[in-house]
């Protein structure tokens, strides 16, 4: 085979790959976000819609409310609303312009097969992740390839993979994949590399680039601008070196080409504001800002249970690791990336609403990991150049801990933290999907109803014959009596921190079927009800007619703090009598997260 086919073949072979991995990551977002058009968890709702109403509006119902369905504002979560007649959304066209030749293709295959084409049925939902991946695999190349330059293929190929599995911007590619992160990560992925050429080889093909990417990091979240100095400052060694980058940015023909493009691609933006507010330039988020410019919330960015960077994704502790390395061993790039760094959490903490509303971890950081990248790469290549085996195989176990930790609890969480400043639902979720060691509480309580017990109220039920699981004595419970005796524990005897699981072992028989039988659960305090809830059982069809049968059966409980009492019977709502014995329940508690 000679050298040009067998390049071609390669070429061939790697597209083919690509395209395999493109479309099973397609398939498996689309799987991961099966919620109907209108739901609040789907792709074209609330934020969302606000930034995909450009697309209907340019190629389907033009700007006016009058052509719209009723209510399609409120349907899709007031994103977008009507003023005067007009259709009004305060995100900007960015997001719009990056996924509309995937919408193209979705609302033109609807055309062609007379399916529904109204930009608003469940197939458009479709195209979100089709962007989202498509915009995911290129950042990840484009980061690649500009770390490629910097460090080994197994350094650059780790820092990226662990910031895509590692880091919520797996949760924006695949779970919230309309929000404007994974789009922007992919810019700032490519500014980076085409930056970082045109450094090398100051070209107008580059300088292009750097243009149309620049402009469009703006349009997609205007709040990035403050990446954009990595265009001037990227390598840089000198002051001179930064003159001579200002000489060849302001040459005449290289300033019409950056206005050009910036024109061009802001264009529609502008046109857009004018339309809405009478005037090309204006601030579409009304009473929003940065009221606490005084005071940034530093630790409600980093620390707090809602959206807190550190605590969803802790990946980001080690980037300021390698961060500081840069900056202390005056490694090229450090006090760019600690500045611009700085500059981004300020700004956030000094929001209005520091944790930015629904998400998974500080969305507003997704896109700065290219960045951050850097940092990292230089962590990871300082582990493997060190050649000590027992800090590289530590650090593996670390890095896939961050990994496993970030995958489970992005698959998990519920799309909004609904838990306000409080640790309970995060703890919650550690709890739930064992995401960090802890401490629990445990108690256990077991009754044959041979002997007498104190818990066992009002003891009234029982029932004694030969035919019991265990001993001679059953709880029995007949249709006119309905209820079973209860266990009533008084919780704070009998186990600390917040109970979190109840199970219950219990040996049933029945004479008739038992089809509507039921485990009661209830908790009071200061004679004020806290929790209730009513298990069904599951009674096997063989437990009827006296055979007894074995049934387990677990019930989640809300974290409920260890106080008052908790009542436990049986309720038969149908015709069949009922014998209970040997009845086990197992309580467990969250304590505190810790080894002890």
């Amino acid at each position: 085979m000679r050298k040009s086919e067998h390049g071609i073949y390669r070429w061939l072979s790697g597209a083919g790959l690509l395209l395999i991995i493109y479309f099973s990551l397609v398939k498996i977002a689309g799987e991961l976000n099966d919620y109907p058009a209108g739901d609040w968890r789907s792709e074209i709702y609330a934020d969302k819609s606000g930034y995909y109403i450009y697309l209907p509006a340019a190629f389907i119902y033009g700007f006016y409310e009058s052509s719209y369905p009723d209510s399609i504002d409120v349907r899709l979560g007031d994103g977008f609303s009507f003023y005067s007649g007009k259709l009004v959304t305060k995100y900007t066209c960015g997001v719009a312009i990056l996924t509309s030749p995937f919408f193209i293709i979705t609302h033109l295959i609807q055309l062609a097969s007379g399916e529904t084409a109204d930009g608003f049925s469940p197939a458009y939902l479709n195209y979100t992740y089709m962007a989202a991946i498509f915009y995911l695999l290129a950042g990840m190349i484009a980061l690649w390839l500009f770390l490629r330059k910097r460090f080994s293929a197994a350094v650059s190929t780790m820092a990226v993979l662990m910031i895509v599995a590692a880091t919520n911007l797996f949760y924006y590619s695949f779970r919230d994949s309309l929000m404007s992160h994974v789009y922007s990560f992919a810019l700032f992925s490519f500014l980076l590399l085409v930056a970082g050429n045109f450094i090398r080889k100051p070209g107008r093909g580059n300088l292009f680039l750097i243009s149309l990417l620049a402009s469009l990091i703006v349009i997609v979240r205007p709040a990035n601008i403050i990446f954009l100095p990595v265009i001037l400052l990227l390598d840089l060694n000198s002051f001179e070196e930064l003159m001579a980058r200002l000489g060849v940015l302001f040459r005449p023909v290289n300033l019409a080409i950056i206005l050009f493009t910036a024109t061009l691609v802001l264009l529609p933006q502008l046109l857009y504001w004018n339309f809405i507010s009478g005037s090309p330039f204006y601030y579409s988020y009304g009473n929003e800002s940065f009221v606490f410019l005084n005071s940034p919330q530093l630790a409600e960015v980093m620390l707090s249970p809602n959206n807190g960077l550190l605590l969803y994704v802790p990946l980001f502790g080690f980037m300021v690791i390698g961060l500081l390395f840069m900056i202390f061993t005056r490694k090229s790039n450090g006090w760019l990336i600690f500045s611009i760094l700085a500059l981004h959490i300020y700004l956030v903490s000094s929001w209005h609403m520091p944790g930015f509303g629904c998400g998974f971890g500080h969305r507003t950081f997704v896109e700065y990991y290219a960045l951050l990248s850097i940092p990292l790469a230089w962590l990871i290549h300082l582990i493997i150049a060190g050649r000590k085996y027992w800090l590289m195989l530590f650090s593996g176990f670390i890095a896939v801990f961050l990994i496993w930790f970030n995958l489970k609890f992005s698959l998990a969480y519920s799309k909004c933290y609904g838990g306000g400043s409080s640790f309970d639902v995060y703890n919650q979720y550690v709890v739930r999907e064992r995401l960090l060691p802890f401490v629990s509480g445990k108690y256990s309580y077991y009754t044959g109803y041979e002997q007498r017990d104190d818990y066992l109220k009002p003891g009234t039920r029982i029932h004694i014959t030969d035919m019991a699981a265990e001993g001679r004595k059953v709880n029995r419970i007949s249709p006119e009596l309905a209820y079973s005796d209860a266990i009533v524990l008084p919780l704070e005897k009998l186990i600390s921190g917040k109970i979190y699981n109840l199970k219950a072992t219990v040996q049933i028989t029945s004479q008739g079927q038992a089809d509507d039988l039921q485990l009661v659960c209830s908790v009071t305090n200061s004679d004020s009800l806290v929790f209730y809830h009513a298990e069904p059982v599951i009674v096997q069809t063989g437990a009827a007619d006296f055979a007894w049968d074995n049934t387990e059966l677990s019930m989640k409980l809300p974290f409920l703090l260890g106080r008052g009492e908790m009542k436990l019977f049986f309720w038969n709502r149908g015709s069949a009598e009922i014998w209970i014995d040997d009845l086990k329940i197992e309580l467990k508690s969250y304590v505190r997260t810790g080894l002890w």
